[in-house]
């Protein structure tokens, strides 16, 4: 489509036309009258003549057409453009009209399809009710037939159950005097009954009426019990509450890091205080190590030297006292007074009794066990343990201990049996059961840490000498703790450690003091052999042969 604004250009340019148009009428023309009649005048002369005189006509004609081009060019223009304008209307017009006729045929080829389409389904209607009525006509047809049938089977079986009727009549006829005479037979065996029943009747209602006085009775009596039984229970129920609330049984975890400090603290004791020995250990050896052995047979086979080897066997050895130690007076599932009558009794008994509850499952091993310290607490039968282990462990290590630093040992010892005292008393308290192991498993390694001395790993036997490591027991340094849940689950709560005689620490051991045991075997030898000849010399005389031996 045309713009407007060219339209409105197209119209002002026809105006702007018009009006030069009508100054251009109104202005002087030359005389072209004037122009034919001076040819016609002048048609004998000469065409150079007549060029001549008319040249000044052809320069004003030349001036006018420069005049007329100087003047309407731009009007020419404008023509040209609102032409062309107009020529691009017409063009848009046409294809306007051609797409309005494409339309128009568009619709009338739709509607004519329509149409068609409404014939078919008309005629489709029409079909379909001409099929309507004929399944109807069949419908009433079936309908009719169905009746009729009806009729028949209701007929049929009318006289089927007539008869069956009948021939029931007849059995029931036939069967009435049997059942009659079967009958009265009855009911003379059932008078027979009635009156033997009614014989019992009354025997049962004399012993029915004795029951219900001894029932009345007993009903009372339980009224009694029972609410004598509801009132215990209440009684129970709030001293359960009671006891529940004084000896609740604990269920917060044990912090497994505490035995590890406590093991760590008695690295700390052993390395400080015995890593040097006293005077007497350096000069008697052999005598100190008899002193230890009557104090603890660990140390036999322990040689007191100035060794790396037994350095660390000696090292060992006080921790395995200390850590037994603490096994013995402090981590006890019962620890009871020295003082108690049949101590050794009470508490292997107590412990039995804690082991049977504990297999039977639940938390009445927990709950009896806390009610049990309890009432050792109550009796004053609990033992803290820390007289009677400060006092066994500076006697076994006096032998071992500088008496400058024995007052030290006795401060360090101290804390490490109060700490072990608090822990324990906590684990005592706790849902699950701590067990303290002591004696290690070569082949338990899950809970067991094997130790020895680092840089004698390949240590190697010589053939000629005969080693026997089996009479030695493994040394235990620290204690493996367990924990036993109600259900039954065991827990490693600390990794126990040993040393094994297996170890290559404690073979080179047994070698050094076999060799050591040699040399002085020999030396004594030797020595008893030139006591014995000196005897002899001085025994034979002057001139002897033996005194010249030996001279």
């Amino acid at each position: 489509m045309p713009k407007h604004t060219n339209t409105t250009r197209g119209g002002s340019t026809r105006r702007r036309d018009v009006t030069s148009d009508e100054k251009k009428d109104q202005e002087p023309r030359p005389s072209t009258d004037l122009i034919l009649s001076h040819g016609n005048t002048e048609g004998s002369r000469t065409s150079t003549a007549i060029l001549a005189s008319s040249n000044g006509a052809i320069q004003r004609l030349a001036a006018f057409t420069q005049y007329f081009e100087s003047s309407f060019t731009s009007d020419m223009d404008m023509v040209e453009r609102v032409y062309g304008t107009e020529v691009d209307k017409e063009a848009e017009i046409q294809r306007l009209t051609e797409a309005v006729e494409t339309l128009s045929n568009h619709k009338r080829e739709q509607m004519e399809n329509l149409r068609r389409e409404n014939e078919e389904l008309l005629n489709g209607q029409e079909a379909c009710a001409r099929e309507r009525n004929r399944y109807r006509t069949m419908q009433e047809e079936l309908e009719a037939q169905n009746a009729e049938a009806e009729a028949d089977r209701e007929e049929e079986y009318k006289r089927k159950l007539q008869e069956e009727k009948d021939k029931t009549q007849k059995r029931i006829k036939t069967s009435k005097a049997e059942i009659e005479a079967e009958s009265k037979a009855r009911f003379r065996e059932l008078g027979d009954q009635n009156a033997e029943l009614s014989a019992m009747n009354e025997q049962l209602k004399q012993r029915l009426s004795g029951i219900e006085k001894k029932l009345e009775a007993k009903k009372a009596r339980h009224a009694r019990l029972e609410k004598s039984l509801e009132e215990d229970n209440k009684k129970l129920s709030a001293e359960l509450k009671q006891l529940k609330s004084e000896f609740p049984v604990e269920g917060q975890p044990v912090d497994a890091e505490k035995f590890q400090h406590i093991s760590d603290a008695i690295k700390v004791v052993s390395s400080r205080y015995f890593q040097k020995l006293p005077e007497r250990a350096l000069t008697h050896p052999e005598a100190v190590q008899q002193d230890l052995s009557k104090l603890s047979p660990i140390f036999d086979s322990t040689p007191i030297w100035q060794t790396e080897i037994s350095d660390f066997l000696r090292l060992k050895d006080v921790q395995h006292v200390i850590s037994t130690c603490l096994c013995d007076f402090i981590w006890q599932p019962f620890p009871l007074q020295e003082n108690l009558p049949n101590r050794e009794v009470v508490g292997p008994f107590l412990e039995a009794v804690s082991n049977s509850l504990s297999a039977s499952g639940g938390r009445s091993e927990s709950a009896w066990r806390v009610l049990t310290l309890r009432g050792i607490d109550d009796l004053g039968g609990e033992s803290s343990g820390v007289e009677p282990m400060m006092h066994r462990v500076l006697e076994i290590l006096q032998p071992l201990t500088v008496p400058s630093e024995s007052a030290g040992l006795e401060n360090d010892l101290f804390k490490i049996i109060n700490e072990s005292i608090t822990l324990w008393k906590a684990a005592r308290k706790d849902e699950a059961r701590f067990i303290v192991e002591k004696n290690p498993d070569p082949s338990d390694k899950e809970n067991w840490q094997a130790e020895d001395t680092p840089g004698i790993e390949n240590v190697s036997i010589p053939l000629d000498k005969n080693l026997d490591t089996s009479s030695i027991t493994p040394l235990c340094i620290f204690p493996n703790i367990l924990q036993t849940t109600s259900g039954g689950e065991s827990i490693r709560v600390h990794q126990g450690s040993a040393l094994f005689p297996t170890s290559p620490v404690w073979i080179q051991a047994v070698l050094e003091k076999k060799e050591h045991e040699e040399e002085l075997a020999k030396a004594v030898s030797d020595a008893r052999w030139k006591v014995n000849a000196r005897r002899m010399s001085s025994s034979a005389g002057p001139n002897s042969p033996v005194k010249e031996r030996f001279s």
